[in-house]
């Protein structure tokens, strides 16, 4: 079976493609955006560095381990695409004659052309219980409301957004505390074992398939500014979670008298109060919260 792997260079795009490797599976071809895209420029196939012949590093934007190299160290082409309707896009994909394409973080919608080109069609992973948290951030939304069950979707795609039928799902528990790369190598993990098995199952016979519950849909957006910041009527330890679980946003603490930019969140006690809505010694922040106080470190201007 013949498999066009689409990602991204972050953290969850590595291990189902890692997953797959490792089982032997046919990546014909790796599929990256476009760094810099909207201006529909045509498939660029990207190569290896030549090796240096300078004791000095190569600047390369692609230094951190990521899907990319992977491809590479597999002898697999990769691909950088900017617009999916791009005709040129279109005859590449073609071209490579996929019988599957999976789909692991995405930032661009397929069209028809594209969905009806394999034969098995496009499986998405989504780090969410599908139908909740549909949309291009979901484990951002997964922190801000501190949800505490959560888990990884494999579902076919279609014309929506993140609404096609589902094929598997794995839950689990979220744990107090957990870091956003933690719970994303956690999907990761998951959603590479449920990719691997789907790919499996195919070569034996069709996948199950059970629509959506569109009644039960949620649909969340891209965080815009104000999504960053952390009121104090929160619970202390909402606050905490949000502020582990999305460690890589510019997260605030709006403490009424005063806005800080946080660092990290140190840890949070349910039962403290302050006699005043913060204290700030050096870079650590007490703030007072309903209930409980967060500790964290803070930005220094």
């Amino acid at each position: 079976m013949r498999v066009v792997f689409f990602g991204m260079t972050g953290r969850f795009s590595v291990a189902p493609l890692e997953k797959l490797l490792l089982a032997g599976v046919d990546v014909c071809a790796v599929v990256v955006p476009a760094t810099q895209s909207g201006d529909g420029s045509p498939p660029h196939r990207v190569e290896p560095p030549l090796p240096s012949v300078s004791d000095l590093h190569i600047i390369d934007p692609y230094l951190e381990h990521n899907i990319i190299h992977l491809a590479w160290a597999n002898n697999i082409p990769v691909w950088q695409v900017d617009s999916l309707s791009e005709a040129q896009t279109v005859a590449m994909l073609t071209d490579l004659q996929p019988d599957l394409i999976g789909v692991v973080c995405f930032p661009h919608i397929f069209p028809p052309a594209l969905l009806q080109l394999p034969r098995y069609g496009c499986l998405n992973l989504h780090p969410s219980l599908l139908p909740a948290y549909r949309g291009p951030a979901p484990l951002f939304w997964i922190a801000h409301q501190d949800e505490r069950k959560t888990g990884v979707t494999l579902h076919f795609l279609d014309e929506g957004l993140d609404s096609g039928d589902i094929v598997a799902q794995t839950s689990f528990e979220r744990p107090d505390g957990i870091s956003g790369a933690e719970l994303e190598q956690r999907c990761a993990a998951e959603g590479a074992a449920l990719l691997l098995a789907a790919v499996q199952q195919l070569e034996r016979g069709p996948l199950p398939r059970r629509p959506q519950a569109e009644d039960e849909a949620g649909y969340f957006p891209w965080p815009s500014e104000a999504d960053f910041v952390i009121p104090t009527d929160w619970p202390a330890r909402r606050a905490f979670n949000f502020l582990r679980g999305a460690e890589d946003w510019p997260l605030v603490i709006d403490a009424k008298e005063a806005v800080f930019s946080i660092r990290v969140a140190v840890s949070y006690a349910t039962n403290q109060t302050l006699k005043q809505p913060y204290v700030l010694f050096d870079d650590e922040l007490w703030v007072q919260f309903q209930p409980g106080v967060l500790r964290a470190k803070v930005y220094i201007l």
